[in-house]
């Protein structure tokens, strides 16, 4: 099930559990389990499958399911990743207790993930992947979905496909999107395409991105009648300054749009704001720790690369500086509070997972902690046990895939090989309500829109071989 955002991806497959819940051979005999690549995209789609359910709740059996769902996973959780190993306790001789897998973010996910969980899924159990195809394919091996949703925009259902789907539901199947030869692969696929909340210039920025089409997508950017969508004048970023230590960091334009927002769309100042008010009671605590990591996430900066004055290491130091300047912050030091983290390495027994964002707060008498939102929930860390973390005011648009912010600042540095249509587009798709783009020049953009990224894994080949 692959659609762009908004589309309605969780939507339809809660949906899909409610009916297979209702068509389930005895009462409470469906497993019906959840999972996504990182800790914070199960978290979400367990939210959203949540939510959708209880707009379901007058249907018979939903309220049961919507019971009965436990927490959702991650893959490596699910599959009982064995410590510094690539092997799982999950697989074939010992497989999964699910009738019903809904994996999210499935773009994510390598190819040897892959494997190992289809290796751990019981044969009569059913896999529903959900995903944007057009997104970043996963950091290691293969572009899984993407490969799988091969020809997915031209639909290629069979008659016999379109006969059983109009005996289901009164919608007809477009005569365009039948073909008699259709491979046996998209008769499992389905593609969503109008988006019901991404439309306006966002949405209409990635449809241009996505379709190869730069000027276009210039266009979008240099208009003034819409704010969601901007771009940061290029004469005020070639004019990078130095620190100290004489490393590169990004221009101040770029520095004071991260950092005052614009427009409406916030900056991180208005997190920096809420932490520096602090609660106004000890029992109220909790709640504006909430509040802070809340406002935090509503403004997000992404990078395609590490270093240089373009890249995630400059930005962040930047940032943190300029923040220290205005007094809103004091960000010197390895620690300090309001610091921004991300964690890059699963800690099970801290309870926090590879892709988690928390916040240094101050505690009263326990001193700095860091704090995540997990859920409706925090969970509170000693920052002196977070040791695989990074500050995270700015991220690589890699680790962004599964969030969203009402605000993104996408920063393109100059002519670079790793530029590609589909980074582009997914840090645009990170956008809920304002998008702005910082770039070198407009050949940069118009470069990495016209890149197209392609993977040979032979998965495609493969599974043409198979039977129908």
């Amino acid at each position: 099930l692959t659609g762009g955002p908004g589309t309605g991806k969780t939507h339809t497959a809660a949906r899909l559990l409610a009916l297979l819940w209702a068509l389930r051979s005895q009462p409470g005999a469906l497993r019906v389990a959840l999972a996504a690549p990182t800790g914070k995209a199960a978290a979400r789609l367990k939210q959203s499958i949540d939510r959708e359910l209880v707009k379901l709740a007058a249907l018979p059996g939903v309220a049961e399911l919507s019971q009965r769902l436990g927490p959702a996973r991650t893959l490596h959780s699910l599959l009982g990743a064995r410590p510094d190993t690539r092997r799982f306790a999950r697989n074939a001789a010992q497989p999964l207790e699910v009738d019903v897998l809904l994996v999210d973010e499935a773009s994510m996910i390598h190819l040897e993930m892959m494997a190992a969980l289809l290796d751990a899924l019981p044969p009569t159990a059913r896999l529903i992947l959900l995903g944007d195809k057009d997104q970043l394919a996963s950091v290691e091996a293969g572009a899984v979905l993407g490969e799988l949703c091969t020809g997915a925009e031209q639909g290629r259902y069979t008659p016999q496909t379109a006969q059983a789907l109009q005996a289901l539901c009164s919608d007809r199947i477009p005569q365009p999107f039948i073909d008699p030869a259709g491979p046996a692969l998209l008769q499992r696929v389905v593609m969503l395409r109008k988006s019901h909340r991404f439309g306006g210039a966002i949405g209409q920025l990635a449809q241009a991105v996505n379709a190869g089409d730069a000027e276009r997508a210039q266009a979008l950017l240099q208009q003034t009648d819409d704010a969601a969508v901007r771009l940061l004048p290029v004469p005020q970023l070639l004019a990078p300054v130095f620190s100290p230590v004489l490393a590169p960091v990004a221009a101040p334009a770029l520095v004071d749009l991260a950092v005052q927002g614009r427009d409406g769309a916030k900056g991180y100042a208005h997190y920096a704001d809420l932490l520096r008010q602090g609660p106004t009671a000890e029992a109220d605590w909790d709640a504006w720790a909430q509040r802070v990591l809340q406002a935090f996430d509503q403004c997000r900066v992404l990078c395609a690369v590490r270093e240089g004055p373009w890249g995630v290491q400059a930005l962040n130091e930047a940032i943190a500086a300029r923040l220290d300047a205005l007094g809103l912050l004091h960000g010197r030091g390895a620690w300090y509070a309001g610091r921004p983290v991300m964690v890059t390495r699963n800690d099970h027994d801290l309870g926090v997972l590879n892709g988690d964002v928390g916040i240094a707060l101050p505690t009263g008498t326990q001193g700095l902690r860091g704090v995540f939102l997990q859920g409706q929930s925090l969970r509170s860390v000693s920052i002196s046990r977070l040791a695989d973390v990074q500050t995270a005011f700015a991220m690589t648009v890699h680790q962004s895939q599964g969030s969203e912010f009402d605000h993104t600042v996408l920063v393109l540095p100059e002519r670079h090989a790793g530029l590609s249509r589909e980074l582009i587009y997914t840090g645009i798709t990170r956008a809920r309500r304002f998008f702005t783009l910082a770039c070198a020049d407009m050949q940069t953009l118009h470069e990495g829109i016209q890149r197209v990224t392609h993977r040979a894994s032979g998965l495609l080949s493969r599974i043409d071989k198979l039977p129908a």
